[in-house]
């Protein structure tokens, strides 16, 4: 069965800022309260999830994610206000693009 598929993701001057990657890491994040395990549970190095957290945070107007240093009772992480805003608005588009890519049912019966 053919289907049409697409990926959605932001730019910022051409690098890819913000996409499936980064909103899974998010909502991990806030699933968890830890970075390690949500780099863990995405078989990504914890090395490679803190650079890209503080991408995110770097390329926003305010932090999406606040990083607590570990310790005796260990650290955290926690998704800011702004960064449950921004996953909810990135699905929100997520949903909007699916609507459309699936009215686009001609497409595919011309393909077959």
């Amino acid at each position: 069965m053919k289907k049409v598929k697409f990926k959605c993701w932001v730019e910022d001057d051409g690098e890819k800022f913000y996409g499936p990657g980064p909103n899974e890491l998010l909502k991990l994040i806030q699933k968890q309260g830890s970075l390690s395990k949500a780099a863990e549970q995405m078989h990504m190095s914890y090395k490679k999830a803190w650079e890209l957290v503080q991408r995110l945070n770097e390329h926003s107007e305010e932090p999406l994610v606040i990083l607590k240093k570990g310790g005796q009772h260990g650290g955290g992480a926690e998704v800011t206000p702004r960064g449950l805003g921004i996953i909810k608005e990135y699905e929100n588009l997520q949903g909007k693009m699916k609507e459309l890519v699936d009215q686009q049912t001609g497409l595919i019966k011309s393909l077959k």
